[in-house]
C-alpha cells in the first residue's frame, strides 16, 4: 500500500522504503509550512493537493487514518534525530486555538554533524511556553525547544541588526541550569533551569520533599557560581563560529 492510497485502515510498514520516503515528504512539507506549521487539515490539503495526488480524503475515518500515519512519521523522524541521523528532524506540536488542534513544526534538523534550527522565533516562543507548563514530564523537549528559541532569536537579530532580539536570545541561552540551554544548544540535549529547582524546593509532594535538602544545596551552589559560568556559553558559541569551516567538527 502506498502513501497515495485513500483506503481507510491502510498501513505503511515502519522502516520500509515507502515509509521512509513518506517521512522525508513530511519533513519537506513542514519546512515549507513555516512560519505557521501544519495541523491535520493543513497536512492533508498540502500533501494531496499540493503534490498532485488528487483531493484529500473526505471521510473523517480516512482523514484520521492519514493523520495517524503522519504522527508515526513524526515519531520515526524524532527517533532518527536522537540517533544523530541526517537529514531527519526533531518535530514538536503546539496547541492551536481549537480544542484538540495541534500545529506541528520542525525545531531542528540534522545536517551532518550540525543541527540547523528551522523553527520561526514566534512559533518557538509559543512552543516554549507549552513545554514550560509540562517541564516535569518533558524536560528534554523543553530544553531543546528553549535552546532552539534562543538560537533562532540570535539569528534573526543578527540578520536584521536588531540588538534587542539578539539580547533576548543570549538571555535565554545564559540561564544557569544543571545543564544549561546554552550547553543544550551545543549538544541539543537535556537540562533543568534554576527556576525549576526553585519550584521543586517549594513542592509539597512528599516524594520530592525527601530530596529538599539536596535541592536547596544545589540552589545555593547554582546561584553562587551562576555569575562565573554564564560567560562560558558565549565563549563556546564564539568558538563554534570560528571553526564552522575549519578542521574542528562544527557545533550547533
Amino acid at each position: 500500500m502506498t502513501p497515495g492510497s485513500q483506503t481507510h485502515g491502510f498501513r505503511i510498514a515502519p522502516g520500509s522504503t515507502t515509509f521512509v520516503r513518506f517521512v522525508l515528504d513530511v519533513i519537506d512539507l513542514l519546512q515549507r509550512s513555516e512560519p505557521h506549521g501544519l495541523d491535520q487539515d493543513g497536512f492533508l490539503n498540502t500533501y494531496f493537493m499540493g503534490q498532485g495526488r488528487g483531493s484529500p480524503p473526505t471521510s473523517q475515518a480516512d482523514r484520521d487514518a492519514w493523520w495517524g500515519v503522519f504522527k508515526q512519521a513524526v515519531k520515526y523522524s524524532n527517533d532518527r534525530f536522537t540517533e544523530n541521523t541526517s537529514p531527519f528532524a526533531w518535530i514538536r506540536a503546539r496547541p492551536g486555538p481549537r480544542r484538540g488542534q495541534y500545529f506541528y513544526q520542525i525545531v531542528g534538523q540534522r545536517d551532518g554533524d550540525r543541527v540547523k534550527i528551522e523553527g520561526h522565533p514566534a512559533n518557538l516562543s509559543q512552543l516554549d511556553d507549552f513545554t514550560d507548563r509540562r517541564w516535569h514530564t518533558q524536560t528534554e523537549s523543553r530544553q531543546r525547544v528553549r535552546a532552539a528559541h534562543g538560537l533562532a532569536l540570535i539569528s534573526e537579530g543578527q540578520k536584521s541588526s536588531n540588538q534587542r532580539l539578539t539580547a533576548q536570545g543570549r538571555k535565554l541561552l545564559s540561564e544557569f541550569v544543571t545543564l544549561s540551554p546554552g550547553l543544550a544548544s551545543i549538544n541539543f540535549d537535556t537540562g533543568i533551569v534554576m527556576d525549576d529547582l526553585q519550584r521543586l524546593a517549594n513542592s509539597r509532594d512528599p516524594r520530592i520533599r525527601l530530596l529538599s535538602g539536596q535541592i536547596r544545596n544545589a540552589l545555593r551552589s547554582g546561584r553562587r557560581f551562576e555569575r562565573d559560568l554564564v560567560p562560558l556559553v558565549d565563549t563556546v558559541l564564539a568558538l563554534a563560529d570560528i571553526y564552522k569551516k575549519g578542521s574542528m567538527k562544527a557545533l550547533p
